[in-house]
């Protein structure tokens, strides 16, 4: 059997040094590290969170790393698979092609390893950037949306995300310094303990369960005890299930390319085409908020002067039965955040109420506010079919089968009169120089999530370190959170 795959990924990770990377690799990624940062800290206090450190604190172990919101530290393994949760908690997590997030499994990993082993910023940047490229390229490997015979689009109804669990145990193997054989070996014992997919509802359920749309916690831990595992000298498959699709397709796609693994590796950093989230929601309802909030500041309009607004939504959203019939309320429990993100006419009652976006957005006084629901009764959501030609030409002529743009467009009754907005980007989306995310507007999405319970001066210390990184000696004593 073939390890030609598995080999060239081993040895790109272990042997890729900090000094290779390209400087705008650097500075993306310290800016998705700072994003990714914010969203745990911003749900630290979520009531998912906390049932999850009722778990840690059961779990007990070695205080090794830190954990949002708790007070104590706890094993490396147990701080990436609860702060992995809690960074993709509230949907506000880089969006890798509006397809997938996983920047949380890199940064949660690179976070607690470093921590444990005392590594420097640097470890922390490189191991972040790898394990990123690795989850990005099996990400692009997957082929989890196709065409349906009228040209609608459907999801793939078995999926998920245990392939990050591979990118994770790279990020991990960089701080624990393995060789390119243990790097194999970790790839190979990936394959066998990555949480395995689900025959998901995700595209015809209006609720979300505990897990959302994906097992985040147990896939960064599997990562990490991957290269653990390794490290102490276990031995993984021949080819890592990598060189014949098995660990590809075993994650759920309706057929896998795993030649995409090799392509302009080592050239191609998959980190600088991630968007990043300014709102804590799904990336298809962020469009249509930067039009909304573009119109009603232009047109000086407040809520109550909208009296119809129609979303005509980018083809694979209208593909999820939660954008087609959106529900009447949202439950007041740990699950409201998950349902909420995806919840577009709450989502855009909140904007034009000028509720600023983090945490806040799903509290129960949001949630229970019925001037919030009356004004959900005035959306609509219908297909942007004039899209579909974008989506079917990526689908059918790109390698990657993806797409950068995001199209979306928006009809607006207000004062009697029609507005008509359309937008082909969303803010956050690296792919334009208007759009693209920068240090300014990261900060600004920082202050918004955090600024009711964090200091000011200590918000801009947490980004001024974070910007400077590769200047900090040991993570555990000088990265102040």
């Amino acid at each position: 059997m073939s390890d030609k795959l598995t080999t060239a990924l081993a040895d790109f990770v272990t042997t890729t040094e900090y000094a290779s990377l390209p400087l705008e690799v650097v500075e993306y990624t310290k800016l998705v590290i700072l994003d990714t940062l914010i969203c745990g800290i911003a749900a630290g206090n979520e009531q998912r969170t906390r049932m999850m450190h009722k778990m840690l604190l059961g779990m007990g172990g070695n205080e090794e790393s830190t954990v949002f919101g708790l007070d104590r530290r706890v094993p490396s393994a147990h701080a990436a698979m609860a702060n992995a949760e809690a960074m993709n908690l509230l949907d506000a997590d880089d969006t890798f092609f509006t397809t997938s997030h996983f920047a949380a499994f890199n940064v949660a990993a690179a976070l607690a390893e470093a921590q444990r082993a005392h590594s420097s910023g640097k470890d922390m940047i490189l191991a972040t950037a790898l394990g990123f490229d690795i989850n990005a390229r099996l990400n692009l490997a997957l082929q989890v949306i196709a065409e349906s015979g009228d040209g609608s689009l459907r999801w793939a109804a078995v999926q998920g995300m245990g392939f990050a669990t591979m990118g994770t145990a790279a990020t991990a193997a960089v701080i624990r310094k393995l060789s390119a054989r243990q790097m194999f070996d970790a790839f190979g014992i990936a394959s066998w303990i990555a949480p395995t997919p689900t025959a998901t509802t995700m595209s015809t359920r209006t609720r979300h369960p505990s897990f959302k749309y994906a097992n985040y916690a147990t896939t960064a831990q599997a990562g990490v005890l991957s290269a653990m595992f390794a490290e102490v000298g276990y031995q993984g498959e021949d080819a890592g299930g990598l060189d014949d699709d098995r660990f590809p397709i075993a994650q759920g796609c309706f057929s896998a390319d795993s030649q995409l693994l090799l392509d302009e590796l080592g050239t191609k950093w998959w980190i600088l085409e991630t968007a990043i989230k300014l709102y804590p929601s799904c990336r298809y309802t962020h469009p249509p908020i930067d039009m909304l909030k573009r119109l009603m500041k232009e047109g000086n309009l407040v809520a109550d002067d909208i009296d119809k607004i129609t979303i005509f939504l980018n083809p694979m959203a209208y593909a999820l039965k939660i954008f087609r019939e959106p529900p009447t309320s949202i439950d007041s429990d740990h699950c409201a955040p998950l349902t909420g993100a995806f919840h577009i006419p709450y989502v855009l009652a909140l904007v034009a109420h000028g509720i600023a976006p983090g945490p806040n957005w799903y509290n129960e006084a949001n949630i229970s506010d019925p001037k919030l629901w009356a004004f959900t009764k005035k959306v609509e959501t219908a297909e942007n079919t004039s899209a579909r030609s974008d989506v079917s030409q990526a689908l059918r002529e790109t390698r990657i089968r993806r797409f950068r743009k995001t199209p979306a467009k928006m009809t607006v009754l207000a004062g009697g009169k029609e507005f008509v907005c359309e937008a082909e980007y969303a803010d956050g989306d690296p792919w334009t120089e208007d759009t693209k995310a920068d240090w300014d507007k990261v900060s600004e999405k920082f202050v918004n999530f955090c600024g009711d319970f964090i200091p000011e001066e200590t918000i801009f210390s947490i980004i001024e370190q974070i910007r400077y990184l590769e200047d900090i000696g040991d993570i555990s004593n000088e990265l102040r959170l």
